[in-house]
């Protein structure tokens, strides 16, 4: 028969087992969402018709979207022919409208859409090969590269003048971080324009894998405990006819006062000063991202002509966010969102050399506090003059 004393014993041994493993199970993070991994391969639509390869690169309202038809109609892409001495990417198919060119200089459109969910894209990598030039566009911005391949040195190197192009030659593989250019939360849709050079007119292909990798969803903010209501003081007695001295009481959750910038709001350069800040009216993010909503872009237009007026000035832009994600979540997606905010200023024509981006992450909050209005004032993008 088993003591009282070893019933006890095992009692308590069961209880810190099962404690232990509840507190553990609480306070782990998140394993992160498998990687995507996007290759060429039959499932990818082709335009019907061949197409032309400008000089240049499409427009954005030339570029098609998810649901727009692609040049001619589509069909699905068809396994490709290629050389011998092909870089091929391992596991791709290599893709075009028919297994071989009907002659040099054919052009198409390639199309591949991936919908992605809300968790944080730590990173994602492009690789291309084909046979002869391409340019990739993600969600209709152009993945920007070097304009050429200095390796090319034939009789058709005048072919080689075209802007911004993506990957050439069959025989090296390009590799590009296009991190920037997917987005949670929305269809992500992939365009390859691509063109063939092949000497013989037979051999045209695309060959490219796409590797999106992912942070875990960050961990729901505690609520704060409500904190114990202080005992009323008693009111005392001595010197009841000293006159009572107000005591000023600072208000630690007032928004210090700030200068708004937004369209039709340009402040008089005169007023500026180097470290002025202006927090940008009317920019917008989806929750937890940093993809600027279509709302934000008659802010930034009038902040990229307003730059283009006053060619001296250059400026940082940061990025701020509430105090409900953890540290290092906070501080990437202040970051993204800064860079997403400097790199339309500098699709919009504002010199590279002239908008720096930082992301100040939670670590300035306007209102220390966690409630709608002081994410609404916490989480902003402003800029701050560095020169004028």
């Amino acid at each position: 028969m088993t003591s009282p004393r070893v019933i006890l014993v095992y009692t308590l041994v069961a209880v810190l087992f099962v404690t232990s493993g509840f507190i553990s199970a609480q306070n782990q993070q998140p394993a992160p969402r498998p990687s995507i991994t996007i290759m060429t391969d039959r499932t990818w639509e082709v335009g019907s018709q061949k197409t032309k390869f400008g000089e240049y690169p499409l427009s954005a309202g030339q570029i098609p979207s998810a649901t727009s038809p692609l040049y001619g109609g589509s069909h699905k892409a068809v396994a490709a022919e290629h050389h011998e001495r092909s870089k091929i990417i391992p596991g791709t198919v290599p893709i075009w409208r028919r297994a071989v060119t009907d002659s040099e200089g054919e052009a198409c459109q390639l199309r591949k859409t991936v919908s992605l969910g809300a968790d944080p894209i730590r990173k994602a990598t492009l690789q291309i090969n084909c046979d002869d030039v391409a340019r990739v566009y993600i969600n209709k911005r152009l993945v920007s590269v070097e304009k050429r391949d200095g390796t090319i040195k034939d009789g058709y190197d005048d072919w080689y003048t075209f802007r911004s192009v993506t990957g050439f030659t069959q025989s090296r593989i390009y590799t590009y971080d296009v991190t920037d250019y997917f987005f949670t939360n929305i269809v992500n849709t992939i365009v390859i324009e691509a063109v063939s050079l092949a000497f013989d007119g037979s051999h045209a292909y695309v060959s490219a894998k796409f590797v999106l990798e992912f942070d875990p969803l960050p961990l729901p903010a505690e609520k704060p405990k409500p904190k114990a209501t202080p005992k009323p003081k008693p009111e005392t007695t001595a010197n009841p006819a000293s006159p009572a001295v107000p005591v000023a009481t600072p208000n630690k959750s007032a928004a210090p006062a700030n200068v708004v910038f937004e369209a039709g709001r340009d402040p008089e350069i005169e007023s500026l000063r180097v470290g002025s800040v202006l927090e940008l009216g009317h920019v917008f993010f989806k929750a937890d991202d940093y993809k600027l909503d279509s709302a934000s872009y008659r802010t930034l237009d009038a902040l990229a002509a307003f730059m283009k007026r006053h060619p001296k000035l250059k400026i940082e832009v940061g990025g701020h966010t509430n105090l409900r994600p953890t540290d290092s979540f906070a501080a990437r997606l202040s970051e993204n969102r800064a860079r997403a905010v400097a790199r339309y200023l500098t699709d919009n024509g504002v010199a590279a050399g002239r908008v720096g981006y930082k992301g100040y992450g939670k670590s300035r909050p306007r209102i220390n506090a966690v409630s709608k209005e002081a994410d609404a004032a916490n989480q902003r993008v402003e800029v701050k003059v560095l020169e004028k």
